[in-house]
């Protein structure tokens, strides 16, 4: 599993974005944290509506449409923690200040396109505005929004005290199968990091009693 952020580059990411005055950088910042909150899909958070947001504020869930959903086998629903309670709300302010709308139809859409109000972002569009805060919060080029992602799923197995951390992963995310939660279970690249560092420090450090009996006969001595 390397798709992923550390706590650490997380924090990063959502300084880049949350330090700008910008409307459109106040939507990414939000984008950001909306898709970490929520684990969702970026396609799936792309098709959201205004009633949509509206509705997961007020029920605590945000409905997603098995038609909405990759494979569209199933519908999913999405607890709303305050985080992603506080990024939608987020979106809805920031929708009225880019379009001036002050009530908008239910069913437009929550992530506006710069070039019509009209059209939801693509998800080619939110990649390209994520991609760029990444690299201003000095991470990989390689990131993708699908990161957050499992960066959520990490922290869930990571955080999370119940007796099936991986059934907390399969039901937030919305998996079909446990199987696909597995991933999350695998050794993470700072652990390996950390390991290998605290190992290197400590490798023929170790001093026998003996040895220091000599040092300090010598220092003695040396007196």
């Amino acid at each position: 599993m390397l798709r992923y952020l550390t706590p650490e580059e997380r924090k990063r990411l959502f300084k880049a974005a949350g330090q700008s005055n910008d409307i459109y950088a106040r939507r990414d910042s939000a984008i950001i944290r909306g898709l970490y909150f929520s684990a969702e899909r970026v396609g799936e958070f792309a098709l959201m509506t205004v009633g949509d947001a509206e509705a997961a504020l007020a029920d605590k869930y945000h409905f997603i449409p098995k038609e909405n959903r990759k494979g569209g086998k199933r519908d999913h629903s999405v607890y709303v923690t305050l985080g992603l309670s506080k990024a939608l709300r987020d979106l809805l302010e920031v929708r009225i200040l880019i379009t001036g709308e002050e009530k908008p139809a239910k069913t437009a859409p929550l992530l506006v396109s710069r070039q019509s109000t009209d059209r939801p972002m693509t998800v080619r569009s939110i990649e390209l505005r994520l991609k760029k805060w990444a690299i201003a919060a000095g991470l990989t080029d390689k990131f993708s929004p699908h990161w957050l992602r499992h960066t959520r799923a990490i922290d869930i197995m990571r955080r999370s005290k119940a007796a099936d951390p991986r059934g907390v992963v399969k039901a937030a995310l919305g998996h079909n199968s446990i199987a696909s939660t597995g991933v999350y279970t695998g050794v993470l690249r700072e652990d390996v990091e950390n390991t290998l560092d605290d190992l290197d420090r400590h490798q023929g450090n170790r001093i026998t009693r003996a040895e220091l009996r000599r040092r300090f006969d010598r220092r003695h001595n040396d007196d």
